[in-house]
């Protein structure tokens, strides 16, 4: 089925969005350390941190009063410095692209996505990019899946393009938190932002909004915490408040969601899907998403109502 929904979204170019942040900062004035990697955090009696950074071959250390952890999920930076941000195996989606070139979309407007056994726990997407280019991938949750997260990808990409040949140019692959936030996303000189601390979307997987978001709040509570010279915990909780108040209701709700989604199989998922095929999505609420969910699947009334009804 075809859903229109205008000015939805982008497809970004992650390889010039990132270079292109990193130079905002650098007119901002940050200081980016190019093939530099943080090997270890050490905590001063004052509760600063000395950070030490492998850098061509050379090791240094950088002493630092806040340190803002944006380093992925099972975020490094987070162990050094003690925090609980463990994400259980049912919570981590395996998540491989390609980007393939020779592609075909049936349409060059819009995004593809395929959910059910194709890639169990998670859905199959292609992202048209321009001409005849194409993000391809999926995410699975591995404890739900019987094969890697790549033999699925090279299934589902198979039977999608056949008899079409195209060729894939760049592949990545990397895990993604769904879980909800991680139980601590700060501590005494210390914060957390983006997959490090869980701020994915549970529903799609989706972490760009959330982390730009956790790295504002972030940024603006290191600030002010500098200027007040109170880098305690107790200061930096604000962070938390922060990000809770714009996004905790709602992450609370997608991850009762996809808790229901995982339950469903490939009929009840084309069941649901085919009720929202007269609706006027752009102008749907989440109420009123559930609501024909409920519809299609009443016993979904238990686990759905309660939450957004």
């Amino acid at each position: 089925d075809q859903i229109d929904l205008p000015d939805a979204g982008y497809v970004l170019e992650r390889k010039v969005f990132d270079k292109h942040m990193a130079a905002e900062a650098a007119r901002e004035g940050a200081e980016i350390r190019i093939k530099t990697q943080a090997k270890g955090l050490e905590r001063q009696e004052d509760g600063t941190f000395i950070v030490t950074c492998e850098s061509m071959g050379k090791t240094y250390d950088i002493h630092a009063k806040i340190i803002i952890g944006a380093d992925g999920p099972e975020s490094h930076v987070a162990k050094w410095a003690g925090l609980n941000a463990i994400i259980k195996p049912q919570h981590m989606v395996a998540g491989v692209q390609y980007e393939m070139c020779n592609v075909k979309m049936k349409r060059n407007d819009y995004l593809e996505f395929y959910f059910g056994s194709v890639a169990p726990g998670g859905y199959f997407w292609l992202f048209p990019k321009g001409g005849d280019v194409a993000n391809v991938g999926l995410g699975i949750i591995t404890n739900m899946a019987e094969k890697s997260a790549y033999e699925y990808l090279v299934d589902a990409a198979d039977n999608c393009y056949a008899p079409q040949v195209p060729q894939a140019v760049e592949l990545n692959a990397g895990g993604d938190p769904v879980g909800g936030l991680v139980k601590e996303m700060y501590g005494d000189n210390i914060m957390l932002c983006g997959d490090a601390a869980s701020q994915v979307n549970p529903l799609t997987g989706g972490g760009i909004t959330n982390g730009m978001l956790g790295g504002r709040f972030a940024g603006e509570v290191a600030v002010e915490a500098l200027e007040a010279g109170d880098c305690s915990s107790n200061f930096l909780k604000k962070y938390e408040k922060l990000y809770l108040e714009e996004m905790g209701a709602e992450m609370q709700k997608y991850t009762k969601v996809t808790e229901y989604l995982w339950t469903l199989d490939d009929d009840d998922i084309n069941k649901i899907a085919h009720k929202f095929k007269e609706m006027e999505f752009e102008k749907l609420t989440t109420t009123d998403i559930v609501k024909v969910v409920i519809k299609a699947d009443p016993k979904s009334l238990l686990k759905l109502g309660r939450i957004f009804l």
